[in-house]
């Protein structure tokens, strides 16, 4: 089953709630990620324990902890050879904060880039 946690403003009805599965959330930070010039993937690192034991399926790359209305974000990925990897991951930061904090109303209290790989454009021949 997956993890949801409970989201959202408080409403006039107690029982009114928002629930948003950490697998949305790692939907949402994995495209605003792709959506940012110089990187080209994200990249997923071999499972951990624990989702050994649940046989929860991964993120491709996206790992996504919820906890107390906060979200912190760690993100595996390739760049683009050539690219200022400090420049390209400070904007998959901005990007994938505003793109969480706007569509879920949650808070990120941070967003971790990793750069597993460098992207190597194959030379066109003439």
């Amino acid at each position: 089953m997956e993890e949801q946690k409970n989201v959202g403003a408080e409403t006039p009805h107690e029982m009114d709630q928002v629930q948003i599965a950490d697998d949305v959330i790692a939907v949402i930070a994995e495209i605003a990620t792709l959506e940012v010039e110089g990187m080209v993937s994200t990249v997923q690192v071999k499972n951990d324990f624990v989702q050994a034991i649940s046989r929860k399926k991964a993120s491709k790359g996206v790992k996504v902890e919820v906890g107390d209305g906060e979200v912190v974000i760690d993100i595996t990925a390739t760049v683009k050879y050539g690219v200022k990897i400090p420049k390209v991951c400070l904007e998959v930061q901005e990007k994938v904060k505003n793109s969480v904090e706007t569509m879920t109303g949650l808070h990120v209290a941070s967003v971790n880039i990793h750069v597993a790989g460098v992207f190597f454009e194959k030379e066109k021949e003439a």
